[in-house]
């Protein structure tokens, strides 16, 4: 029986100081659903209010990840990336939050109907997925839920994937497309909004010129006078 994920995770916070707190360092330690660990720790602190400010670079990572799976690549990330220190209180506080909601995962996911799982298909469309929402993650949009939902779509569909659950994993990609229409509805706001302010310019202009031929004819009646 394998070891439940919240527990690999578990078992790496507050570990001896000299440890390295990198995401390669994590990749390395956590077996062979390293790759899904990492993800789920990359994914977390935008499900919970627990890092803000690191979307893009974590949504990098991210798509790294994905591009690695999808070719059936080791997981392992460039060093500039995957070999950057984490503070210990930031790191731990990370592998915290994520021990507690892969506790709350793990009631609800379990090993069924994910044979398919295992297949290069699978493997190929799930890291599509996971590459998409981090492209959406690392979009700097000061809009609500622009990374909660793109990161509960890679935590579900992680979770589920290193569990073997062929169930849940729907439900993933349930969320994944919530993402897709809900960015695809901001993107149709942005661009209306700027038609909008196109237009508004284009009456200003010609508010303007209207403006300054009347000043004209003024100036030229006024020119007309004894």
């Amino acid at each position: 029986m394998r070891e439940p994920l919240s527990k690999t995770l578990k078992g790496m916070v507050g570990e001896d100081e000299g440890r390295s707190r990198t995401l390669n360092a994590l990749l390395a330690g956590t077996g062979g659903r390293g790759i899904y660990l990492v993800l789920v720790f990359l994914a977390l602190p935008f499900c919970l209010p627990i890092l803000p400010g690191i979307s893009t670079p974590f949504g990098i990572a991210i798509i790294l990840l994905s591009l690695r799976k999808m070719a059936g690549m080791q997981g392992r990330l460039p060093r500039s990336v995957g070999d950057r220190e984490f503070e210990p209180d930031t790191f731990d506080s990370i592998l915290n939050g994520s021990v507690k909601i892969l506790r709350w995962l793990e009631k609800v996911v379990h090993p069924r109907a994910g044979g398919w799982l295992g297949g290069v298909p699978a493997r190929i469309v799930n890291s599509l997925v996971v590459f998409v929402m981090g492209i959406l993650m690392a979009l700097p949009l000061p809009v609500p839920l622009t990374n909660t939902i793109p990161a509960w779509a890679i935590l579900i569909i992680a979770a589920a994937t290193a569990e073997t659950d062929g169930v849940l994993i729907w439900l993933g990609y349930f969320v994944a497309l919530g993402a897709v229409v809900y960015f695809l509805f901001i993107w149709k706001f942005i661009v209306e909004a700027w038609y909008r302010a196109g237009d508004t310019w284009e009456a200003l202009v010609e508010a303007g010129q209207w403006i300054v031929l009347k000043w004209s004819l003024v100036v030229e009646g006024l020119s007309l006078l004894p």
